[in-house]
This record gives C-alpha cells, sequence and structure tokens, in this order.
C-alpha cells in the first residue's frame, strides 16, 4: 500500500464477482450510474467503463476502484481502465485497507465483497447489522456494535442450487429460480422453484436469529445481490434492500483512506 491517496470527488467503484462486474459511481449524491457487465463477455468491459467513466465531470479528481473475487479478471479490467480511462486503478485489500476490522481467524481468506459488503451496510445503519449477499453463492455475514466484521456463512446461490437438483437426479427439470406460486405447488416445476426460495428465506431467519443470539439483539438485516429481489418479495423481516451494495462499499474503502469519512 504504497501508493499514494489523495480524496476524489468522484470514484468509479467497480466489484469483480464470479459471474458479473458491477460498476458505478460514488460521489456526493451517492451511488449512481451504476451497470453490469458478465464475466464471460469481455468485448462488453470496455463499453461499459467508458459510459460509467464519461458520466464523471466537472470534477477535480476522480479515481478507479476495484474490489474483487477473481484476481485475474482482475488484473485483466485494471489493464483495461489504464487503457481505457488512462487512470491506474487501485485494489481494495492490496492499495487500499478493507473498510472494517475483522475479527476472523484468517484475514487472507475472506471475500474483498463480503466485507466491502458489511462495511456499507454498518456505514448505512450504525448498529450491528447482518448482511446478506444472494449472487453466485449466499454470503450472511454479522457486523458488531463497535464496527468489527464477525464473519458469517456461505452457501450455495439459487442458481447453484437450482442446477444441482437437475443435475444430481434422474427426472428433475433444470429451472430458474423465480417468484414462489403458493404454498402447496401443483406440479414439479414448481416444487422446485418454491422449494429454493423457502429454503433461502428459512436459512436467512435461522442464521439472523443465531447472530442475534450471540449478540443479545437483533441485527438490522440487509439484503443484496442478484438474487435479492426473490427473496425480499417472500420474506417479511428484511430490514432493507439495497442493491449494489458492495459497490457502495469499495468506494467507501477509498473515503476511509483517504480520510473523507
Amino acid at each position: 500500500m504504497s501508493k499514494t491517496l489523495e480524496p476524489a470527488d468522484a470514484v468509479l467503484a467497480v466489484d469483480i464477482g464470479n459471474t458479473r462486474i458491477g460498476l458505478g459511481v460514488w460521489d456526493d449524491d451517492g451511488l449512481h450510474d451504476s451497470r453490469h457487465v458478465s464475466n464471460e463477455k469481455p468485448s462488453a468491459w470496455e463499453p461499459a467503463l467508458e459510459e460509467v467513466w464519461a458520466t464523471i465531470v466537472g470534477v477535480k479528481k476522480r479515481a478507479i476502484v476495484i474490489g474483487s473475487v477473481s484476481p485475474p479478471i482482475a488484473r485483466q479490467f485494471a489493464d483495461l481502465a489504464m487503457k481505457a480511462c488512462d487512470s491506474e486503478p487501485l485494489h481494495v485489500r492490496d492499495d487500499l485497507p478493507l473498510p472494517l476490522p475483522l475479527d476472523i481467524e484468517n484475514p487472507r481468506e475472506v471475500g474483498v465483497d463480503r466485507v466491502c459488503a458489511a462495511a456499507a451496510a454498518f456505514d448505512r445503519v450504525h448498529e450491528p447489522c447482518a448482511v446478506a449477499s444472494l449472487g453466485t453463492a449466499t454470503t450472511i455475514d454479522c457486523v458488531s456494535a463497535d464496527g468489527r466484521f464477525l464473519g458469517g456463512v456461505i452457501l450455495p446461490g439459487l442458481e447453484i442450487s437450482c442446477d444441482a437438483l437437475h443435475t444430481h437426479t434422474a427426472k428433475l427439470p433444470r429451472v430458474s429460480p423465480a417468484p414462489p406460486t403458493g404454498v402447496f405447488a401443483k406440479n414439479t416445476y414448481d416444487a422446485i422453484v418454491n422449494g429454493v426460495i423457502y429454503a433461502a428465506v428459512g436459512t436467512l431467519r435461522e442464521i439472523v436469529e443465531r447472530f442475534a443470539t450471540e449478540l443479545h439483539q437483533w441485527p438490522k438485516l440487509i439484503v443484496t445481490g442478484g438474487s435479492a429481489p426473490l427473496v425480499v418479495e417472500a420474506a417479511d423481516f428484511i430490514d432493507a434492500y439495497v442493491p449494489d451494495l458492495c459497490l457502495i462499499g469499495v468506494a467507501l474503502a477509498y473515503r476511509k483512506a483517504t480520510r473523507q469519512v
């Protein structure tokens, strides 16, 4: 972390996940102009990057910050950013400290995305909170009252659960996650859809209840991720759904490192 850091008027935050890349601008108006591209379509990266970068106008300093769970794609994307934007990106963890202190056994093992999302959630509520990210994998993590990342759980995401049922059985069809059709599914397709969604809701409730037992209070529950809307619609105990929470956390890492917060 030897690079010189200066406060920026706007940050282009990049969240490189397992299946897609999120981009968005953070400035005094919060997060805006966010969009997503597939990891498997590199031809779409540069246009998306240039479009988002072009929205940052009339500022003295702008920065690009990357949070990633895929080092090879992060390197490829950083090279592209240097070419397309003439700006050297900074990487959370390598160039910037993680935005929360960690209270876990192996700090290098925890995903940058999990910590950034947790930091953004805590920055939103300023009290003990649980943050669930429902993407390729589902992660449910907890932050203490004093802002420490306590860890959490990792389980298959909704798409992986659907794939597993189809792959490892003889007759079950491949389905896509969708809103439940009701408690009593009347066909196999709906039975799988309902099972996957209600299982996610039940898991979320169970894990947060266990967090509450350890914390001796109920944490605020913030949910994010591409599959989150399906679960939010089926659960009545979620305090907030925040799209692109990780992007907000990536920008927060830069703002903390430059003492803008």
